[in-house]
């Protein structure tokens, strides 16, 4: 069993399940057996169960992607632009043009980030031009594509993770010292208000079935327009979430992850 305390909660949810974890590398990679009636096994990465498939699970990555397919689908979103690293052979246009334009589209006032997320890391709010391309500049210099957003005032950020396209469980994320909603940062957990549920869980449900992930988490802004999905995680984490939550609220997240991996088992 690992020493992490994560992911030792997430082995100990299926403990009365006659279900094992054989350790391959450290605290990273285990085979999980079932050996109940119908023996089954899968690799596990981590705390990643690996219900999602590997395209679905490229395009969330994708602050970009993700949002022309939610787009699609009809579905309420945060738009991104993709603007793709100079260096690349791939590159097809003038990224740091299509910047300026964007910026000024959106009344001067956007959000900058890698493409590919970073939980909060390498994330800049931008009120000027001349800022907005140095900071473009930096993230090239790391070799990384970026995705440019319109900002939108948010009190809060809603945090809902389905299961099959099944939505689980809520959390609310309040901003404290950062304009950001990571809880890694600072920002604070609430319970949702129950008459916002609703809407919730229908948006949650139509953007992981756009995306087609069977175990994800879509994180949607609260915002003076209305409700937009900000972003969908392939990757369920809620570490920090259990930090602030009582034991009822940490018993229902081994609940889900007990759920996850007996569906893990049974395909």
């Amino acid at each position: 069993m690992t020493s992490r305390p994560y992911l030792k909660m997430i082995q100990d949810s299926v403990k009365e399940d006659a279900i094992t974890f054989d350790e391959i590398t450290p605290d990273f990679v285990y085979r999980v057996k079932s050996e109940g009636k119908q023996p089954a096994t899968f690799l596990m990465l981590d705390t990643e169960i690996g219900l999602n498939n590997s395209a679905s699970s490229k395009i969330a990555i994708s602050k970009s992607s993700a949002f022309n397919v939610l787009s699609k689908a009809k579905i309420k979103a945060v738009p991104h632009l993709f603007l793709k690293q100079p260096n690349s052979r791939f590159n097809t246009g003038d990224s740091y043009l299509m910047a300026g334009d964007y910026f000024r589209q959106f009344e001067k006032h956007v959000v900058i980030k890698p493409d590919n997320g970073s939980q909060g890391e390498h994330v800049y709010k931008i009120a000027d031009e001349r800022t907005l391309m140095d900071k473009l500049k930096y993230l090239f210099s790391l070799e990384k594509d970026v995705a440019l957003s319109p900002y939108f005032e948010a009190y809060l950020e809603y945090r809902i993770v389905t299961l099959c396209h099944e939505p689980r469980l809520f959390l609310a994320k309040e901003k404290s010292n950062s304009w950001k909603h990571n809880l890694v940062q600072g920002a604070i957990v609430k319970e949702p208000d129950t008459s916002v549920i609703p809407l919730l869980s229908e948006m949650a449900a139509k953007a992981s079935k756009a995306l087609g992930l069977d175990f994800c988490s879509v994180d949607i802004l609260e915002t003076n327009d209305g409700l937009f999905v900000i972003e969908v995680n392939d990757k369920v984490m809620l570490d920090e979430y259990i930090k602030q939550v009582d034991p009822y609220r940490r018993k229902k997240v081994q609940e889900l992850y007990r759920s996850a991996i007996l569906e893990r088992l049974r395909r």
